[in-house]
């Protein structure tokens, strides 16, 4: 070996192997330490709860009508919340359905039927609808029911000759009427000129036709046995009607026939 050089050393298998286990397993056995003394001294990572949404509301009887006696008013709003956007606004002595109340208590949730609108308003602003007396159209070629109090206003449905109505409400000058059809839970406007608070007598002779999509029973008294089912549109010929006004006594003005159909089921021509 000359004087100066360095003599290169190879290390044996041996030693290879026990270098490789150790780069491996040091800094596991750090890492295990590490964590070990985090969780012994509060250092361990938080975890995160997810909880479903919350309740909207506790469900109340649907369709519970209720009057706004605020004498301001009520600001109907999106949300349960005092900084919720307004969505509309509830007059005082409107009638609204209550539909929930919020968990809390604080807040009920309305619909506004006459603007189709469902929002929030403060708790304690309403008050329960006293059973409303019944309306009957006395408008001798029916009546129509109107999404708001105005003769341009969309129309909701058509109403027969001595139809039972439930009164809601009554606009400022009580020239319109705000009613539910007891049949089919349809809210709207008529004019309250042609209803009266008693249900009038039938007229007979007019005509009317059958308004079922999928037809009507035409029955030997009210409420009795069938005696055939009339197709939609069929033209009727009044002749009478049930004490409780609920039932036409008809004449089937194709065949002739006589018989019994319930009045809802009808419209005047």
């Amino acid at each position: 070996m000359t004087i100066g050089s360095r003599r290169r050393e190879v290390p044996s298998v041996g030693a290879w192997m026990c270098g490789l286990v150790l780069a491996t397993t040091l800094p596991m056995a750090a890492g295990f330490m590490l964590v070990r003394w985090g969780l012994r001294y509060g250092f361990a990572p938080q975890t995160v709860s997810i909880q479903p949404n919350p309740p909207q509301g506790d469900r109340v009887s649907a369709g519970q009508w209720m009057r706004v006696v605020q004498p301001q008013g009520l600001w109907v709003r999106a949300q349960p919340e005092a900084d919720s956007p307004v969505v509309a606004t509830a007059a005082h002595q409107q009638v609204v359905e209550r539909l929930a109340v919020s968990p809390d208590r604080q807040w009920e949730q309305v619909r506004l039927p006459d603007q189709q609108v469902i929002g929030w308003v403060r708790a304690g602003n309403l008050q329960p609808l006293i059973p409303p007396p019944n309306l009957w159209v006395t408008a001798r070629d029916g009546l129509m029911l109107r999404q708001d109090p105005s003769t341009s206003a969309p129309v909701v449905t058509g109403l027969a000759y001595g139809q039972e109505l439930r009164l809601l409400t009554y606009n400022a000058d009580r020239t319109w009427a705000q009613v539910q059809v007891p049949a089919t839970g349809t809210v709207g406007w008529v004019k309250a000129e042609y209803t009266n608070p008693t249900p009038p007598t039938e007229r007979e002779g007019r005509q009317v036709q059958v308004h079922a999509s999928t037809g009507l029973l035409l029955r030997d008294s009210p409420d009795g046995t069938p005696l055939t089912t009339l197709p939609n549109r069929e033209i009727l010929l009044v002749l009478d009607a049930s004490a409780d006004q609920q039932w036409l006594k008809v004449l089937v003005v194709r065949t002739r026939q006589k018989g019994w159909v319930k009045r809802d089921y009808t419209q005047p021509l």
